[in-house]
């Protein structure tokens, strides 16, 4: 049996992640601080450590495979010196113990390392804005580790995973998730729905359980030292319309309440457009996102009616 650490596993993507790979006969270990994440809706068999990704890694196990999901998102609210921070502190600390004990590396990006670019491809520039603006901050973070790790010899394996837009159980019950968990919950609660900015900006959304095949099929692939997006391109749509989808599921048609919150209110720099080119995972990997937006949002639904 392989051994592998998960950094940040009781979080979103390791909730669902550490629970595939039990089922494809990983032995599955964890660290979180569970400052965002559960322990509690962790699956029995996840051996879990208690501490921050940049302490010192004083585990004496032996891993096949580490995979880097621990990481602070975009501050709407403040903080960026923490995500700048943890995201480099954590992933420096990390990356010396996988190549200290020689193990292979999953890094998980993000599609924010795009930047303002409307390009996506692996290959197209990053396009950052304003250093004033602080949701920056998180992709700089992202694009700063994906740096460090082609600064690392040729010798070491690694790969790099930038995800897009990804929702379903066990995601966070805040923006840290998106904009489709405080839909939900709002809806849930028949309250308005928050729409920061005009609410046109299209982005597309992927159900975990696609999300979590493509990661699967990196982890089971023999490439290294690249990089793929993982997302779901067939369906973008714009925010307001994904908040009406939201309320109708929620309140079987009933009419929507909406708030509008102007962006200067966070200083906060919007993308007005972000769909997944996933040619590469899909002419590589096999990859091929199978759920609907329609039933993707009723599955997080029902899950999310039992814990909100």
């Amino acid at each position: 049996m392989k051994n592998v650490l998960c950094t940040g596993i009781a979080g979103f993507l390791g909730q669902n992640l550490s629970r595939e790979l039990m089922l494809q006969g990983w032995k599955v270990y964890g660290i979180d601080d569970f400052s965002v994440g559960r322990e509690d809706w962790l699956p029995d068999g996840v051996i879990c450590l208690d501490q921050n990704i940049c302490d010192p890694i004083t585990n004496t196990t032996e891993y096949d495979l580490i995979i880097h999901l621990a990481s602070r998102k975009i501050p709407r609210e403040g903080d960026s010196q923490i995500v700048l921070t943890e995201n480099t502190d954590g992933l420096k600390n990390i990356l010396n113990y996988a190549m200290f004990i020689n193990s292979k590396f999953l890094y998980l990006s993000t599609s924010d390392i795009y930047g303002k670019n409307t390009s996506f491809s692996e290959e197209s520039d990053s396009v950052i804005g304003q250093p004033n603006i602080q949701r920056w901050s998180y992709a700089i973070s992202k694009m700063w580790g994906e740096q460090l790790l082609y600064s690392t010899p040729e010798r070491f394996d690694f790969n790099i995973i930038r995800l897009f837009g990804t929702y379903g159980p066990y995601q966070a019950l805040s923006w840290t998730a998106g904009p489709q968990s405080v839909f939900i919950s709002q809806a849930l609660k028949q309250e308005p729905i928050t729409i920061h900015g005009h609410g046109n900006q299209m982005r597309a959304f992927q159900f975990i359980d696609d999300a979590i095949d493509g990661i699967m099929n990196v982890v089971n692939s023999d490439y290294t030292r690249e990089i793929f997006n993982i997302g779901n391109p067939n369906e973008p749509i714009e925010i307001n319309s994904l908040a009406k989808m939201v309320w109708g599921i929620v309140n079987n048609g009933d009419e929507i309440k909406v708030k509008h919150i102007p962006h200067s209110v966070f200083k906060y720099e919007e993308v007005p457009f972000r769909t997944p080119d996933i040619t590469k995972a899909r002419t590589l990997l096999g990859f091929e996102p199978k759920i609907t937006l329609l039933e993707g949002l009723e599955e997080t639904i029902r899950w999310q009616r039992g814990v909100v």
